[in-house]
């Protein structure tokens, strides 16, 4: 579909949303797409071209990879856009969870990586996401992909997370990534029945913190 609610260089964004995930996240609102991928109706590769051209013509910017997380779809993504019949820029719009070989293989094919960053500690990785290793991971394959792609990292602002997710993020974007493009999302929703994700939104004052925090260390905000 062309969606609208991404960041404003990015819109409209032509979505295509492939099943499955390898993270748990607590704070999920799409699970019911990735907690059993293998009941999901493959999809006609023809078909989707045919769309592909279709949203290009009905002014799309660019062909925006999502799911869950593309990654675990990867073999079928390369196929795809080994097949693509029309120029058009590609966004990975991912997690960033993966093996390294992962972004050997989409080097050269992505235009634009749309990075997640998360969590700022191991301790609210293993927690919120069920990942202990996330941050070593993500925080490596943000740093290749800033190497040969046009970044933008995209990070949620938790309640109650500021000082230990919020700003480890923030410091590390401005030391290790300063030309990326951040993207702070004040739109959190909190699941109906968290475990160990906040049960709170966030305030207009929280988000206004944020973003005066992070132009504070000369983050190159976005909308």
């Amino acid at each position: 579909m062309l969606q609208w609610a991404e960041e404003t260089v990015l819109i409209p964004s032509h979505h295509i949303y492939f099943a499955g995930c390898n993270l748990h996240c607590d704070f999920c609102t799409v699970a019911e797409w990735n907690e059993q991928p293998l009941n999901v109706k493959a999809l006609d590769e023809d078909w989707l071209l045919d769309r592909i051209e279709q949203r290009q013509r009905q002014g799309a910017r660019n062909v925006n990879l999502l799911g869950g997380e593309p990654s675990v779809s990867l073999p079928g993504i390369l196929r795809l856009l080994s097949r693509l019949r029309i120029p058009a820029r590609v966004v990975w719009n991912s997690n960033m969870y993966y093996n390294e070989c992962v972004g050997d293989l989409l080097h050269g094919l992505i235009d634009i990586c749309l990075a997640d960053l998360k969590c700022g500690n191991s301790r609210c990785a293993e927690a919120l996401l069920g990942a202990g290793d996330y941050l070593d991971v993500v925080r490596r394959n943000i740093r290749l992909a800033a190497e040969h792609t046009d970044l933008i990292v995209r990070h949620v602002i938790l309640p109650g997370h500021a000082e230990c997710c919020l700003e480890p993020t923030l410091k590390w974007l401005a030391a290790e990534v300063p030309g990326a493009r951040l993207s702070l999302r004040g739109d959190y929703i909190p699941p109906a029945r968290a475990v160990a994700a906040p049960k709170d939104y966030m305030t207009d004052h929280e988000i206004r913190r944020a973003v005066d925090r992070a132009r504070e260390l000369g983050l190159n905000v976005i909308q």
